[in-house]
């Protein structure tokens, strides 16, 4: 234990000149020789875990006071995307650490450090499904009790983020305008319980799998309401979310750049039917003149129009300025996503036999792929009130 807290200290202490790029880069053939490990175990090996600690990825989105390393969110995402390239399962955990670590910024100061300090990660779920009851006059914190689903990260999360309703003894508490009132709150490991439950299709090394708490006391601190409570921390990013959610974009990227370059390889080095080089098959540089446009289209419009909103962020814009620029970068990463998924499909199709067995990483990544594109965030939801902005409504999602 002792060591493994050494390790995180040395992980925490991050300066300005750390460059997390380079640092995935230089970790990718590590973590792609832990593939076949991840899948197996289905979670991320410690000393991986560790590794990747150390280097900062997981406090991307953490602001540097708070012990992160305040990357540029535009960095970040190019980052999650390297990690992707490298293993599915890795670049998601460190995208869902990122998504957590962007909480941070609706804490006091002190509770912030308490959570993610000395290089803590943070899982959890933002679904209000818990119970939160009232305890304490004046009111000083929750007992919380619950279960929740898709806890990616939590074979080596030290807190989990549990969403619920709040209660005044066995009625749910409104707010002044008659609204339920809801509360992420945040759980040390030791007072969770961790259910085995992620036997998916892909990523199955991001042991995103159900956690229970049974009437933990939460401190009032150490929680916020999302959606109405505003960020008490001055970084911009606070103020334009979607920046942080755009790391589903970047680690569905990351993928299928990764398959692709596993295509490449097979046809550069394989003979087809009649012995044949692949490469000299006009059907297989069909599709991967298809695949390679897919993508490189889709990448330019995503980190363009992230780009943009960091910008006009950084520059001062208030919310109602760079309304349609945020739902367009919620809507380049639905469509970042959504590309990946053609992507990967054409050349796995392409390959037919060569890409169906599990020693091909296309087997792998066509898995882990189809599971990404599952999730709520880069769903059709986003594509709808991505439309309502550029109808002049209102988006009626979250994180817009």
């Amino acid at each position: 234990m002792a060591s493994r807290t050494s390790q995180r200290a040395a992980g925490a202490a991050i300066d300005g000149a750390h460059d997390p790029l380079a640092a995935a880069q230089h970790l990718r053939p590590r973590i792609q020789e832990m593939a076949p490990v991840i899948e197996a175990e289905r979670r991320l090996p410690s000393e991986l875990v560790e590794e990747m600690r150390a280097a900062g990825l997981f406090h991307m989105f953490l602001p540097r006071d708070l012990g992160g390393s305040e990357t540029d969110p535009i960095l970040a995402n190019r980052v999650v995307e390297e990690v992707s390239a490298a293993d599915g399962s890795a670049g998601w955990c460190v995208m869902l650490a990122g998504q957590s670590g962007l909480f941070s910024g609706y804490l006091q100061p002190e509770y912030a450090r308490e959570v993610w300090g000395n290089g803590q990660i943070a899982a959890g779920t933002a679904r209000p499904i818990g119970r939160a009851v009232v305890v304490g006059e004046p009111e000083a914190g929750y007992t919380v009790s619950g279960r929740w689903p898709f806890a990616s990260g939590s074979s080596h999360a030290d807190w989990f983020a549990a969403e619920c309703m709040v209660y005044d003894g066995d009625e749910i508490r409104r707010d002044a305008a008659g609204n339920e009132v809801s509360r992420v709150t945040f759980v040390p490991r030791d007072q969770v319980t961790v259910h085995d439950t992620w036997d998916s299709l892909g990523l199955r090394g991001s042991a995103s799998n159900d956690f229970s708490v049974d009437g933990a006391f939460v401190p009032a601190g150490r929680g916020f309401q999302v959606i109405v409570d505003q960020p008490v921390h001055p970084w911009a990013v606070f103020r334009a979310l979607p920046l942080v959610f755009m790391t589903h974009g970047s680690q569905a990227l990351g993928v299928a750049r990764a398959a692709l370059e596993a295509a490449i390889e097979v046809a550069t080095t394989k003979r087809g039917w009649g012995g044949v080089p692949l490469s000299e098959v006009p059907r297989i540089q069909l599709v991967i003149a298809e695949a390679t446009v897919t993508l490189q289209a889709a990448r330019s419009y995503f980190y363009g129009t992230g780009t943009e909103l960091w910008r006009a962020v950084q520059a001062g814009e208030d919310d109602d300025a760079t309304a349609r620029l945020r739902a367009r970068t919620r809507l380049a990463t639905s469509h970042a996503a959504q590309s990946s998924i053609r992507a990967v499909d054409m050349v796995h199709g392409a390959l037919a036999t060569s890409a169906i067995f599990k020693k091909s990483p296309l087997e792998r990544q066509f898995r882990d792929i189809h599971t990404a594109g599952a999730h709520v965030m880069i769903g059709p939801m986003t594509y709808e009130a991505a439309g309502r902005v550029e109808l002049g409504l209102a988006p009626d999602f979250p994180f817009f």
